[in-house]
């Protein structure tokens, strides 16, 4: 995310397709709740935003954003 990834946070999201996580690589079913980076300002937004699983988000929590 480059200069922004000091606003970026993880928010909770439930899935319609289905994804992959972007740290232990398990799926992430449509219907299933994930944690995508997310930035609070309307005007930018990020193309390649990773997804988590719920498991590496309640091992990892907020670190999982590498600040």
């Amino acid at each position: 995310m480059g200069k922004y990834r000091d606003m970026a946070t993880l928010k909770k999201t439930k899935a319609r397709t289905q994804h992959i996580c972007s740290k232990c690589g398990a799926e992430i079913n449509a219907g299933d709740y994930y944690y995508k980076e997310h930035i609070p300002d309307k005007f930018l937004h990020s193309l390649h935003a990773k997804k988590f699983c719920e498991e590496c988000y309640k091992k990892h929590g907020d670190t999982l954003l590498g600040r």
